[in-house]
């Protein structure tokens, strides 16, 4: 029960069953734009292909990221449908799984509890920016990237949960943002991390 919570919570996809993989539609692109440090840019937009594994399952789809540095970070997952919403503030983090019509909204302690690890806002903001930052124990990162240039892959790991989450970006957009949205429908049920099996 515990991994299975942990999947839904950090890989951001909030599923627990296979999908389709879907074909990408997203253009891809030679040339990164350059950037002269990590906070150059007050706001980044990118798309991309994401493959989640947990032990034997392995998901994969579209990822839509949007982060305004230190304000927000929205992510929504898509296969051939939509998948989940997340959008994280520096205190609140809110989960919107549409698969399965259900949601989590609280604080950034669900991770202490889950896997005993200080992650907040600003670590998660790190890891999708390739931000300077230190790396909890049990977490492993690595990104590929061209010299000043924004990353182009991300392969992302905590191996007490077997967990893989392997990011190629499509398309970036700097100092851009577009709208985004996270209301929770309201027949939608609490995800409770605390429960007992």
């Amino acid at each position: 029960m515990m991994k299975h919570l942990f999947f839904i919570a950090f890989s951001f996809c909030a599923i627990h069953f296979s999908f389709a993989q879907t074909t990408d539609s997203i253009p891809t692109i030679d040339t990164f734009p350059t950037i002269d440090s990590p906070f150059s840019y007050s706001s980044i937009h990118y798309r991309g292909s994401v493959t989640i594994s947990m032990g034997e399952q392995t998901h994969s789809g579209q990822i839509n990221l949007v982060n305004v540095i230190d304000s927000f970070l929205y992510i929504q997952l898509n296969a051939i449908i939509e998948v989940g919403r997340v959008l994280l503030t520096p205190d609140r983090f809110l989960l919107i799984n549409k698969l399965e019509k259900n949601y989590f909204e609280g604080d950034y302690s669900f991770f202490q509890y889950l896997i005993d690890a200080d992650i907040d806002f600003y670590t998660i903001q790190a890891i999708f920016n390739n931000f300077p930052f230190d790396i909890p124990d049990g977490i492993t990162l690595s990104y590929e990237e061209e010299q000043g240039s924004f990353f182009k892959r991300l392969l992302f790991e905590i191996t007490d949960y077997e967990l893989k989450l392997h990011l190629e970006v499509k398309k970036v957009t700097f100092n851009d943002v577009p709208k985004v949205s996270a209301t929770v429908p309201k027949n939608f049920t609490v995800i409770k991390f605390w429960e007992e099996d």
